[in-house]
């Protein structure tokens, strides 16, 4: 069964139609990659996929290159404190 589809105006048999655009094409996420040696397993790996599962298993987390930000706060720590356990510790090594 022949299947059309609307091209410039006009009904076109799907086969022998052109594209509708000529850009190339984006959001086609590949599974493979350069091999590389796993950080844990130290196994030669090509694909993605794999390379995440191994991490996975050992119970490691994959991190990407954004910046990590440690947002905890510490508990009984204020600057005042600080600022005068500092001052204390030049003063006893004769600062």
């Amino acid at each position: 069964m022949t299947v059309y589809v609307y091209r410039d105006g006009r009904l076109v048999d799907r086969d022998t139609a052109s594209p509708r655009h000529s850009k190339p094409v984006r959001g086609v996420i590949s599974d493979e990659m350069p091999a590389m040696r796993h950080p844990i397993t130290q196994k030669l790996m090509d694909s993605k996929s794999r390379f995440r599962a191994e991490t996975r298993a050992h119970g490691c987390v994959e991190v990407g290159n954004d910046v990590q930000r440690d947002t905890r706060r510490m508990e009984g720590f204020d600057s005042s404190s600080r600022k005068a356990d500092i001052a204390r510790a030049i003063q006893e090594l004769g600062g």
